[in-house]
């Protein structure tokens, strides 16, 4: 995914895939996370077309975690 630095500034930061994913199960809709090419962090998007999905979403909806 493409992030525009403007973006990419405004956006939270975490320093693993692991703490994105966290923040995204614990929000109230469907977040992805994502590597940025910029900051080298993690960050999260709504975005999810033409996208893999998270294995974290399909345990989730097969019902185990």
């Amino acid at each position: 995914m493409k992030t525009k630095l403007s973006i990419c500034r405004k956006k939270t930061r975490f320093a693993s895939a692991h703490e994105a994913e966290a923040a995204a199960e614990a929000a109230p809709f469907k977040l992805r996370a994502y590597r940025c090419e910029l900051c080298r962090k993690y960050h999260l998007t709504s975005r999810t077309k033409g996208m893999k999905t998270p294995h974290a979403e399909l345990a989730r909806r097969r019902g185990t975690s």
